[in-house]
């Protein structure tokens, strides 16, 4: 029988580039935070992670349609992501950015909240998978060993940003934890890993991510950040911003996205119109 043990593992400031939780945004602070590696059982450990922060988020503004630019203030780092996104039915919605992290594959228990300013924290929108189209049958898929999790505003919060100056946008104030499960045998390592900020397209009914930053159509190409072990609060700006000082990091620079061969809704078929 294994002794039990307790051990604590840095959060999740997991969100690499990220803590933007959506939207063109200005990230005033994102801080690790260790919270409990505790002993569940003789073979079973649960690590915690946990990630705390607050930023400004604005919707990304469409000067000539369907070009949008997206903005980002990241520790004193001004990045600018412009992309025109191609559809022949229309998109739905004001275009806002999720982000997309990719982590490891025994990642469970994922908890997010939000809180507006003068407001009482809310459930974000989280979703676990293996996969995500960014375009019409041109999917992204989860490196070895992983798995995405993605990070959204509902609706009804979406629809209250406007499309302004990041700095002058909304305020939040954002958590995000999970739970890892391994034996208890294995030694604690930090936890690495990956972000990427999407346009978040709804065309006929289907939803795609596109990539906004980086702009990378594979997360093979996006550098990873590795979080050290430690029992106090990490301020990981700076290490995202000396990430995008050294060019590992790029925004879309007028991609095209195209949708115009956008499948009919689920469950909804278009049979051929025959003459008689």
């Amino acid at each position: 029988m294994l002794p039990c043990k307790i051990r604590s593992i840095v959060s999740a400031g997991l969100l690499s580039l990220a803590a933007l939780l959506l939207t063109g945004c200005f990230l005033h602070g994102l801080f690790g935070n260790t919270i409990i590696v505790d002993n569940l059982g003789d073979e079973i450990t649960e690590i915690v992670n946990a990630i705390i922060g607050n930023s400004t988020v604005a919707v990304c503004r469409s000067p000539d349609a369907p070009r949008y630019d997206c903005t980002y203030i990241v520790d004193g780092e001004e990045i600018s992501s412009t992309v025109y996104l191609v559809s022949e039915f229309g998109l739905a919605g004001v275009l806002i950015d999720p982000v997309i992290l990719q982590v490891p594959a025994n990642v469970i228990s994922v908890t997010a909240t939000f809180t507006p300013a003068g407001g009482s924290g809310q459930p974000a929108i989280t979703s676990m998978r293996q996969t995500f189209e960014m375009q019409p049958y041109k999917p992204i898929t989860a490196e070895v060993g992983t798995q995405f999790l993605i990070m959204d505003f509902p609706d009804s919060v979406a629809s209250t940003i406007t499309a302004t100056n990041p700095i002058s946008g909304l305020h939040f104030d954002f958590a995000l934890s999970f739970a890892q499960r391994q034996p208890i045998s294995q030694t604690v390592e930090p936890v690495s890993v990956k972000a990427m900020l999407t346009a978040k397209v709804v065309s006929r009914g289907h939803t795609y991510y596109a990539p906004l930053f980086p702009c990378v159509t594979s997360f093979a190409d996006i550098p990873s950040l590795t979080l050290p072990l430690t029992e106090t609060l990490v301020n990981l700006q700076t290490s995202i911003g000396d990430v995008i000082r050294q060019g590992g990091v790029l925004p879309c620079n007028n991609k095209v996205y195209n949708y115009v061969n956008t499948p009919p809704p689920d469950r909804l078929i278009f049979l051929p119109l025959i003459l008689r």
